[in-house]
């Protein structure tokens, strides 16, 4: 069984107070590249080989899982095309699932996502990835309903995903909506790659963020952001894209703990007619474009290449449509 899903890029998380009720929520959307590719063959023992995902442990702990919970074979999974780890294209969880759906499919068997996201101890932060994987395009979730004790230590459920476990109830689509055809600048820089207990560290230091910021930014997602995509109105989608890039407080703190090669990045981005709007997925250290004139973007994310602030840059788009699951047949030697 052969799955290939694409990329999440983070525009940003929405609320990271929390105080009337709700926390997280994410606008994302899902690239068409990078994307993960796998597939899954019946094997004498479970393996995983190819590209390297970071993530092996926890994919052989899954498929350990998922072959008691669906009384299935045990697997080779090869892993064709990983995502980049740590960069903002959410890898973790749609490795996981992505190749957890492989293998509920091998099987013959039905897994809602929300049953593979629990296995996979994922879904507690962004309903991001737990969401996209199932649907592709742009998308806008609810977050989280917070316990009764939030308010007496917001750390305890203010935390990044590796921290927050699974989600007790995956968090609800508020916006699915197919992503225009604009070409997407995705950009690889050399920055700050913040994950673990660093990532813990700097959550509990900077979160929670104050009421007002993250009602702004609430705003912005709902009422700019997203009527801007359902509309196809370019130019309204890049003054929101940029509102929440420079001016929205949790993007700032964001941008705060990076590279000056980022800082750089973005700040000429912002002030160079070749690009319209600019953005930083989570805490980077990928960031993404949007431009009218493509051969003059190349040419300034060329310059900054040269100059040793970006590692490689490439064209993409949106993909709206789900994973793609593809039996493939198993030759004889």
């Amino acid at each position: 069984m052969r799955v290939r899903s694409a990329a999440r890029l983070s525009f940003t998380l929405i609320d990271l107070n929390g105080q009337t009720g709700r926390r997280n929520g994410m606008a994302s959307l899902s690239l068409r590249e990078p994307a993960f590719v796998a597939t899954l063959r019946p094997a004498a023992r479970i393996e995983v080989a190819g590209e390297d995902t970071g993530h092996t442990a926890e994919i052989i702990r899954l498929l350990d899982g998922l072959r008691e919970r669906c009384d299935g074979p045990p697997v080779r999974c090869e892993i064709d095309a990983a995502l980049p780890a740590h960069h903002g294209f959410g890898s973790k969880t749609t490795t996981l699932l992505s190749i957890g759906k492989a293998y509920a499919a091998l099987c013959d068997a039905t897994m809602p996502t929300e049953e593979l996201a629990r296995l996979c101890g994922r879904g507690g932060t962004s309903g991001a990835s737990v969401n996209l994987i199932d649907r592709g395009g742009f998308l806008v979730d609810g977050g989280h309903a917070n316990p009764p004790d939030f308010a007496e230590d917001p750390h305890r459920y203010l935390l990044p995903s590796r921290f927050a476990g699974a989600a007790v109830l995956k968090p609800p689509p508020l916006v699915s909506l197919p992503f225009p055809p604009w070409p997407i600048l995705v950009i690889l820089a050399e920055g700050t790659e913040l994950h673990g207990k660093p990532e813990l560290d700097w959550f509990r230091r900077t979160l929670p963020i104050p009421f007002e910021e993250a009602a702004i930014t609430a705003h912005l997602v709902l009422m700019n952001l997203a009527p801007a995509i359902a509309e196809g109105d370019y130019p309204a989608f890049c003054r929101a894209l940029n509102r929440l890039t420079f001016e929205t407080h949790y993007k700032q703190q964001q941008v705060r703990i990076q590279s000056d090669g980022i800082k750089r990045l973005l700040q000429e981005a912002r002030q160079s007619r070749s690009v319209d709007a600019i953005g930083m997925s989570v805490t980077g250290p990928m960031c993404f474009a949007f431009t009218r004139t493509p051969a003059s973007a190349v040419e300034w994310v060329s310059g900054l290449r040269d100059a040793g602030v970006v590692k490689d840059f490439y064209f993409t788009t949106a993909q709206n449509h789900a994973a793609v699951l593809a039996a493939t047949p198993i030759l004889e030697n």
